[in-house]
C-alpha cells in the first residue's frame, strides 16, 4: 500500500511539474522572473534584460525565446537614442517617452540589421519580437514601407522567427504583394477582445466595430499561413471565456496579461 501511494504521490507531482502555459508576453520581467517563464512553451522578453545564461536556462526548460526589437519607434532610454535623434519623428500618443523614427533611413537600417540584432542573437533567442511596424500605418509611403520590408529581410538572413506586433497594414500590404511568405512567420495582436484606457490604466472591453477588424485581421493573416499570437489584457471572466472559446475555435494562441506594463502578475503564475 505504501509503494502504491508514494507512485500516486509522484505522479502527481510529476503531472504538476508538466503544466505548460503556451503563450506569454513579459516585458516588464527580469532573471529574477525566470522560474516562472520556464513554465511557458513562447515566451517574449526584453532583449537587453537578460543574458545568454538566461537564454540557455529558458532552452533547457523547453521555451522557445523572442526577444522584443523595436524597428519603429526611438525610445529615449535606450543607450542609441542620441545617434538616431536627428531622423526620429513625432511623439508616439500614449508613450510620451518614443518617438516614431524614419525606418526608410538606411543608417536606421543597418543599425538595426548590422549591430542591434547580432548583439541581441549572441544571446542565442530564437527570434524576434518586432514592434512598432505601425509608423508604416502613421507616415504611410512607399519609402517607409519598404525600410520596414528591408529590416525584416536584412533580420532573415540570421535564419530566425520574426512575430510582428500590430502593424497591421504593413502585414497585410506584405500579404497582399507576396511578400508575407517565409519573411513574416507570425504576428501578435494586442486587444482583440479587451481595452486599454491609457488616462487611468483601467481596462475592458473592445467595442464591437474594432473587435470585428481586429478579428478580420487576424484571420486574413492566418488564411496567408501566418501563425497567430494574441495579448489581451486583463480580460474578465466573462471576456476571458468568450475571447477562449474564439482563439480555440481558430487555433491561435492568446495570452491573458494583467496590465499594459507585461511584468509577473497573477496572470503570470
Amino acid at each position: 500500500m505504501t509503494a502504491i501511494a508514494a507512485c500516486s504521490v509522484n505522479t502527481d507531482r510529476e503531472q504538476e511539474e508538466e503544466h505548460r502555459e503556451p503563450f506569454g508576453v513579459f516585458l516588464g520581467a527580469d532573471r529574477e522572473d525566470l522560474e516562472v517563464l520556464k513554465s511557458y512553451d513562447t515566451v517574449v522578453i526584453e532583449s537587453e534584460t537578460f543574458s545568454r545564461e538566461d537564454i540557455t536556462e529558458l532552452h533547457d526548460a523547453g521555451c522557445f525565446v523572442y526577444g522584443y526589437l523595436d524597428i519603429g519607434t526611438l525610445e529615449e532610454y535606450r543607450d542609441y537614442y542620441d545617434e538616431f535623434e536627428d531622423i526620429a519623428l513625432d511623439v508616439y500618443d500614449d508613450w510620451p517617452d518614443e518617438r516614431w523614427i524614419d525606418a526608410s533611413s538606411p543608417r536606421w537600417q543597418e543599425y538595426v540589421v548590422n549591430t542591434l540584432a547580432p548583439a541581441y542573437l549572441d544571446k542565442g533567442f530564437d527570434g524576434f519580437f518586432l514592434d512598432n511596424c505601425d509608423v508604416y500605418y502613421y507616415y504611410p509611403s512607399d519609402e517607409m514601407f519598404e525600410g520596414l520590408v528591408a529590416i525584416l529581410q536584412g533580420l532573415k538572413l540570421y535564419d530566425i522567427s520574426l512575430m510582428v506586433n500590430g502593424g497591421n497594414d504593413f502585414v497585410m500590404r506584405c500579404v497582399d504583394e507576396g511578400l508575407s511568405d517565409g519573411l513574416i512567420d507570425a504576428v501578435n495582436q494586442e486587444t482583440v477582445f479587451t481595452s486599454i484606457n491609457f488616462d487611468d490604466e483601467s481596462y475592458g472591453v473592445q467595442p464591437e466595430a474594432e473587435n470585428l477588424y481586429y478579428r478580420e485581421y487576424i484571420e486574413a493573416a492566418a488564411a496567408s499561413g501566418i501563425d497567430v499570437f494574441v495579448t489581451e489584457y486583463s480580460a474578465d471572466g466573462q471576456t476571458s471565456s468568450i475571447a477562449s472559446e474564439y482563439y480555440a475555435s481558430h487555433g491561435f494562441t492568446w495570452y491573458n496579461a494583467p496590465d499594459l506594463y507585461l511584468d509577473v502578475g497573477e496572470y503570470g503564475g
